[in-house]
């Protein structure tokens, strides 16, 4: 396995509570990023497009990030750093906004997933008591 990949999933695994073992039925490479695809895609041969499957993690040099769609398919894994709001503040969040929500107890500062009732909305750093939207511009509500 790739040093960068088995970085990618500890951070999973230290972060959301995720084990590696729960991603084993699928193929991961490595183009700037991890990607992740089926097994059975891994191999298929692609003439026009250049990638396949998911961006699964962004790399760079302070660490990785967990894209939106990743955590929107695999997050129901998650067992700690999952911030769950109610309606209203739900609303705001798709919206774009950023929370206030106070000290949240077992959240730790850095990236959470932020779902609303089995709903998961996205990404936010929590820090100082803040959610930080990261949800990306094309996948807000407008209103």
């Amino acid at each position: 396995m790739d040093s960068t990949l088995k970085k990618g999933l500890k951070y999973i695994e230290e972060r959301f509570g995720i084990s590696p073992d729960q991603f084993e039925s699928y193929a991961f490479y490595i183009q700037s990023d991890i990607w992740i695809t089926s097994k059975e895609m891994e191999n298929f041969d692609l003439k026009v497009f250049k990638r396949r499957g998911i961006r699964f993690l962004r790399v760079s040099k302070k660490g990785f990030k967990w894209t939106t769609a990743a955590m929107q398919i695999f997050g129901h894994l998650a067992r700690k750093n999952v911030v769950v709001l109610g309606e209203e503040d739900a609303q705001k969040f798709i919206r774009g906004l950023d929370l206030e929500v106070g000290e949240l107890e077992r959240v730790e500062e850095g990236q959470v997933i932020v779902k609303s009732g089995g709903d998961i909305l996205g990404s936010a750093i929590y820090r100082n008591g803040r959610l930080k939207n990261q949800i990306p511009k094309g996948r807000r509500i407008i209103n």
